[in-house]
Parts: structure tokens; C-alpha cells; sequence
């Protein structure tokens, strides 16, 4: 043999199988416990393997050859096929419908049954004619040997649809990444081994092209595992606690892709593919949006927040939804990973928003009550104390001859009268206005962005007619609603609330004094 031979040796074989070894090893030292990395070393270590026999098989005699590829090659090869068959089950998490005792040794059973077959020396797979060119040796091609690469693709389409299947089932981004990448590979191996398995391309080529389809196989398979499987992700120790945590959890990617997230987050927000697992898509609005980018960069800043506050319009549920959020940041080189939990607050915040309107409106009649009146008008006064127009109108209401109402008609009629008063005076301010029911049938606005006093004076006649064509009628009984009407301005006739109202009330009952000596 010459010394230019064995340098071709040495670069055709040698050299990818010292690429494949150390490849193997960067990939189980990443994480040795994980079965997928398990697994992608093994497959990448024994495709070094088949690179060593090959090399050692040239620099044997040619009788040799058939008891090598016969003890290694096919060997070697069945072992590799079931090993991926295990990985790509896996990584689909089709796995799950497999019982024991058939997962995972259904996917070996091909390879054990070759070597009991050689143990009473039949032969199913491997070539047992060779001959040389050039410098290599070469296997006939025979029926044996098509009939073997035909096997080996139809098992390369097996693994794809295995693929296929595991990417419509799951949901999960970075799954779904995973399996699209992985099918990808398993079709470009796949027109490899077509492309170099069949045709002879010996003296030109070493024996056994389609070997260098496993180099590009490995390759990929480390890039898939390094890639999509070193986020820090649930191990599966942990994943039925992550799947039956009463909390919901979910952990996402820089861009708000969600990479996992456990059953109960899935319930909750109802998650499903129209969504597209992603969160900012999910959150519809643009100011939700806003809320997840300013949760972001407090993570970035903080590393951890809690009780974050979302609101949803989710469309499994009526109305908003209310989450709070505790979240947390781990960065993994330039990756950055959200671990968020959510609460369903909604109920707390619903009870929360009635205890704060009962303690600021009138139950009866639902205007805002005397304290939040009193509350907002002295800082509409310091609002508007600076404004060019800065008139502002304090107006005080009272029914007359409600007490006769109460008397003749009882207490719950006379409490419909007050409520029918009250949707008078809805009608009747504008968006800005306020208005409050201060107590008895006592009611009280406070107006501005009057131009004038004349546009006022227009409003308040507007008031008194709709007042006389909206009567009270209930069961037969009518009542007409006549208010008495007191009015202060603002700054002219005082500057604070009390000088205001103290006006008013004065106007009040000169108004319905006035109202008395007209009938």
C-alpha cells in the first residue's frame, strides 16, 4: 500500500470519523442526563464507527470484507436505525401511547434479530461479494444490496411521518421548531441516501457513498439538539408537577413565543393554534401589547416582578379577564427566557370594583354619593381655578311635595320616583358633568365649559321641560316632578365648595319660595 493511498484512507475515513467522536462528546458533556442527548451521541458515535470499520476493512485484505460489513457495517447500521426511530419518538412525544414492556425495546428488535440470525450464520443484510477498483473496495451491486437500501428509505419515510405526526399534536413553539428542523433533515437524508446509495460511483468514490449521509445525518442532529433542546426547558423529572401545578405556567422566548406551558395555563387562557402560541399575538389589544414589552424590560431590570396585572377579552369567557403575574429571567448566553405564573384574579377585582363603587355611589338610585361628589368637585376647582374659561356651576336640586308622595303612596313608590329623577339627570348632563344624589331627595350637579351664562341659562329651561314631559306613571298612578333649583357660579359668587354650596341652597329656596307664591 502506498503512502498516497493511505493518505486517501486517511482523509476519506479517519478523518470524519475523529470529526463525528469529538462531536459526540461535546454533545453528552452538554447535558449527559437527557435522553435525547443520549441518544444523538449515540447514533453520532456509532456513525464514527462505521467510518473506523471502513478504514480498517481497506487496510485488510478483500476476503475480509464480507465478515466485517457482515460483524460491523449492518450491525452497526440496524442499531443506528433503531436508536433514531427511539430519538425522533421521543422528541414527537408519541412515545406516550407506547406501553412497556414494547417502549422502547420495539424500536431494537430489528437489530437483536440480526444478530441471533448471525449467531446460526444467516445473513439478512449485509453484502458478501466484493470486488476491487481503483483503490477501493467495492460491494456487487446485486438485488441483496438494492433491496437493502430500499429498506433503509422506506424507514427514513417512517421517521418523517413519526415527525409529521408529533408536529400537529404539539403546540408548543419551540417543540414545534424542533420537529420542522428534524423533518427538514429527515427528507434532505433522505434524497441523500437515494442519491448515493444506488448509483456505482466506485473507482471515483469510496464504497459505501451514502456513509457520507450519516456524517451529514450527525451533523444535523447535533445542531437540532444544541440548538432547540439546550433552552432551559422542564425536564421530564419535573413535567408531571409542571403539568398537574394548580398554578399556571408557562415559559416563553424573548419574542413572546411560548416554548412550554403546563395543562392548567392552557385551560385558563383557553390557548389554542388559531392563536398561534404566541403571546403577543394572543394579547390582541395594542396597550396588552404595550404590557407585556414594559413586563419584559422590568425582567430585564428587576430579573423577577410580582403581581403584575393583565386584563384579557378572552373569547371562552364573557367580559374582561384579570390575571396577575410573578415572572422571573434567566439568560442563557444571548437567549433570554420568561418563566411566568398567572392568577386568575378576576373574581378579586370584580368584588374589588363593587366594594369601590358601592362606596362611592347612592345604591339606590346609582349616582355618585355625597363623599365622592364633595371629593371630585374641590379638584375640578383647582383644575379649572387657572383655565381661561373658568366658570364653573354648582347647581342644588329638591323635589317639591315629595314628602306627600312618601305619605299618600308609600316609601318604595316614592324610592321609584327618586330613580326616575335620577335617569332625568343622566339625561340631562354631558360627559363631563357630574352628579350626585346628596341624600332625601336632595340631588346636586356641578357644570362647566359654559361659554356663558346665557348657554347655561339655555340648558337649565332644557332641564325644566324635561322635567314636565317625563312625569312619573307606575300602575295607574302619576306624579309630576317639579324640583326646586339653586344656583352658584363659580368664582363670582364664591371660590371654594362650601361658599358654593352654601349659595345654592340659599337660590334653592328662594326658588322655591317663588314657585309656591306662582300657584
Amino acid at each position: 500500500m502506498s503512502i498516497s493511498q493511505l493518505s486517501i484512507y486517511l482523509c476519506a475515513y479517519i478523518l470524519p470519523a475523529l470529526y463525528l467522536f469529538g462531536m459526540a462528546c461535546v454533545v453528552i458533556s452538554q447535558h449527559p442526563k437527557r435522553l435525547e442527548n443520549r441518544l444523538v451521541a449515540s447514533v453520532v458515535f456509532i456513525y464514527s464507527l462505521l467510518f473506523f470499520e471502513e478504514f480498517f476493512r481497506h487496510l485488510l485484505p478483500m476476503e475480509y470484507s464480507a465478515t466485517l460489513t457482515k460483524l460491523f457495517f449492518g450491525n452497526l447500521g440496524l442499531l443506528v436505525v433503531g436508536i433514531t426511530f427511539h430519538l425522533f419518538t421521543f422528541l414527537a412525544i408519541s412515545h406516550e401511547r407506547l406501553r412497556k414492556p414494547f417502549y422502547p425495546t420495539i424500536f431494537y428488535v430489528p437489530f437483536l434479530v440480526a444478530i441471533v440470525a448471525q449467531l446460526f450464520n444467516y445473513n439478512l443484510i449485509s453484502n458478501t461479494q466484493y470486488e476491487a477498483k481503483g483503490i477501493w473496495y467495492v460491494p456487487v451491486f446485486n438485488m441483496q444490496y438494492y433491496a437493502t437500501m430500499t429498506v433503509s428509505n422506506v424507514f427514513i419515510l417512517v421517521m418523517f411521518f413519526i415527525l409529521v405526526a408529533g408536529y400537529r399534536k404539539t403546540r408548543v413553539i419551540q417543540q414545534r421548531n424542533l420537529l420542522r428542523f428534524l423533518m427538514t433533515s429527515t427528507l434532505v437524508i433522505l434524497f441523500l441516501n437515494i442519491g448515493l446509495g444506488y448509483p456505482d460511483f466506485a473507482p471515483d468514490l469510496p464504497p459505501y457513498t451514502f456513509i457520507y449521509e450519516g456524517f451529514v445525518f450527525s451533523i444535523l442532529l447535533s445542531i437540532s439538539v444544541m440548538r432547540y433542546r439546550l433552552l432551559p426547558n422542564v425536564t421530564k423529572r419535573y413535567q408531571t408537577m409542571f403539568d398537574l401545578s394548580p398554578v399556571s405556567i408557562m415559559i416563553v422566548n424573548a419574542n413572546w413565543d411560548i416554548l412550554e406551558i403546563n395543562e392548567r395555563a392552557e385551560l385558563m387562557l383557553n390557548l389554542h393554534d388559531q392563536f398561534a402560541v404566541n403571546m403577543m399575538k394572543f394579547a390582541h389589544t395594542k396597550n396588552n401589547q404595550k404590557k407585556l414589552r414594559k413586563l419584559a424590560f422590568e425582567l430585564q431590570e428587576n430579573g423577577t416582578v410580582h403581581g403584575y396585572e393583565m386584563s384579557f377579552e378572552l373569547l371562552h369567557r364573557a367580559g374582561v379577564s384579570h390575571f396577575a403575574i410573578d415572572a422571573s429571567i434567566v439568560s442563557t448566553g444571548e437567549e433570554k427566557i420568561y418563566y411566568l405564573m398567572w392568577r386568575d384574579v378576576t373574581d378579586e377585582v370584580e368584588k374589588e370594583k363593587i366594594i369601590l363603587h358601592m362606596a362611592y355611589h347612592d345604591a339606590l338610585t346609582n349616582l355618585h354619593n355625597r363623599a365622592y361628589f364633595v371629593t371630585k368637585v374641590r379638584r375640578r376647582l383647582v383644575e379649572i381655578a387657572n383655565q381661561t374659561n373658568n366658570m364653573g356651576v354648582l347647581i342644588l336640586l329638591d323635589l317639591n311635595h315629595f314628602k306627600e308622595v312618601n305619605d299618600q303612596f308609600g316609601h318604595s313608590l316614592g324610592d321609584q320616583v327618586l330613580q326616575h329623577t335620577a335617569n332625568i339627570l343622566k339625561k340631562a348632563v354631558r360627559k363631563n358633568d357630574l352628579v350626585a344624589r346628596f341624600g332625601g331627595d336632595e340631588f346636586v350637579l356641578f357644570l362647566h365649559d359654559f361659554a356663558s351664562r346665557d348657554l347655561f341659562y339655555e340648558w337649565l329651561v332644557r332641564l325644566r321641560s324635561l322635567f314636565a314631559a317625563n312625569r312619573f306613571e307606575s300602575k295607574g298612578i302619576i306624579v309630576e316632578i317639579e324640583p326646586s333649583i339653586g344656583i352658584a357660579f363659580y368664582p363670582d359668587h364664591a371660590l371654594t365648595f362650601e361658599d358654593l354650596f352654601h349659595q345654592a341652597d340659599m337660590d334653592m329656596y328662594k326658588d322655591k319660595e317663588s314657585l309656591k307664591s306662582m300657584k
